[in-house]
């Protein structure tokens, strides 16, 4: 069932006719699910308007599921981009709404690979020169108009370091993780659950955030 309406799809096409790598789009889901047939719905649509996006369904079940993190926190649907060795693009939740233009910009930044996100170059430098893990959890809504910038630049900082994972995560559908944070006000970005900020920040101020965080 298609989601997008002609316009739309007219649109993701125009914007993904850019990319010249595929991308691979790991969609897992379980029974019960609130928004997972929704969710592979708006995929196939995405699906349809580029021959470099691929879409596999799989099962929370599946090992690959535990191996690319998407049984982190409990519930589905869970979204991994992927391409070569670049893993930490995760979705926790449907990308609707505003959420729904950072994951085409997370499939294009995704297939442009490191070095040439759009990161500036001094702030990609001092991503890449982070060496130790990092999980950054980026707690979101659809209507957030803030939020599609903070889970963008933190796509882009796993894009850039294999060691940095981040987490796109949907607020009102992981409501008990949302507690668990005390999430008050969105975007809310956690930094290997100690770190913590608010607010879709410049690259710049976001990626200082992180490093203030880490020491």
């Amino acid at each position: 069932m298609s989601v997008l309406s002609a316009d739309d799809r007219s649109q993701v096409n125009e914007l993904l006719s850019t990319l010249e790598e595929t991308v691979t789009v790991h969609v897992f889901t379980e029974d019960d699910c609130q928004y997972c047939e929704e969710t592979l719905d708006l995929y196939e649509d995405v699906e349809g308007e580029s021959d470099d996006i691929v879409i596999e369904t799989h099962d929370m079940n599946d090992p690959l599921a535990e191996e690319l993190g998407a049984t982190k926190y409990d519930g589905a649907p869970v979204t991994v981009i992927t391409r070569d060795g670049v893993t930490g693009v995760r979705y926790f939740g449907i990308p609707s709404g505003q959420e729904f233009s950072a994951f085409l910009q997370g499939l294009i930044a995704v297939a442009q690979g490191p070095g040439a996100t759009e990161l500036p170059d001094e702030v990609r430098e001092k991503v890449q020169n982070i060496d130790q893990p990092v999980n950054i959890k980026v707690f979101v809504t659809p209507t957030c108009p803030h939020c599609p910038q903070a889970v963008q630049v933190a796509h882009q900082m796993a894009i850039e370091n294999e060691g940095i994972t981040a987490d796109g995560i949907e607020s009102q559908e992981f409501m008990e993780l949302s507690q668990e944070y005390g999430v008050r006000g969105v975007p809310q970005i956690n930094v290997n659950d100690d770190g913590q900020f608010t607010g879709g920040l410049p690259p710049e101020q976001f990626v200082d955030e992180v490093l203030s965080a880490l020491e």
